[in-house]
């Protein structure tokens, strides 16, 4: 059957706090979506960060504090730079799992924007 197709939702921890947990994470989760992938099924994972991003924007505020001659990072950049890294590391985990099994097929990682209507009734009372 050709063009089958699964969609991936890694959740707030299945990454892990910590780059080395990160990293491992997506070796573990490499192995997984290539039996997907020798299944011959398109696979799109898509993750959350909010770890990530915590991290990365604490650390840019501090960064600027400490220098004033830099300015703080808003929170949009630091989302793109942990969705970033979290695609990189999960597309080379990948990228090695299919080489090693003589699977070949590109692995590609996308940044995305999402867009919230700012009168949504949910932000009203946030859970």
């Amino acid at each position: 059957m050709k063009n089958k197709r699964i969609v991936i939702a890694l959740g707030h921890n299945a990454l892990g706090t910590t780059l080395p947990e990160q990293q491992a994470a997506a070796v573990h989760t490499a192995k997984a979506v290539a039996e997907y992938v020798a299944q011959d099924y398109q696979v799109v994972i898509t993750h959350s960060n909010g770890p990530q991003v915590s991290m990365i924007h604490t650390a840019m505020s501090e960064f600027a504090r400490l220098y004033p001659e830099y300015t703080a990072t808003p929170m949009s950049v630091c989302s793109a730079m942990s969705q970033g890294y979290i695609g990189y590391d999960l597309q080379s985990a990948l990228r090695c799992e299919l080489i090693d099994r003589g699977i070949v097929k590109s692995v590609a990682t996308l940044l995305n924007q999402v867009s919230v209507d700012p009168l949504d009734e949910a932000f009203y009372k946030p859970t």
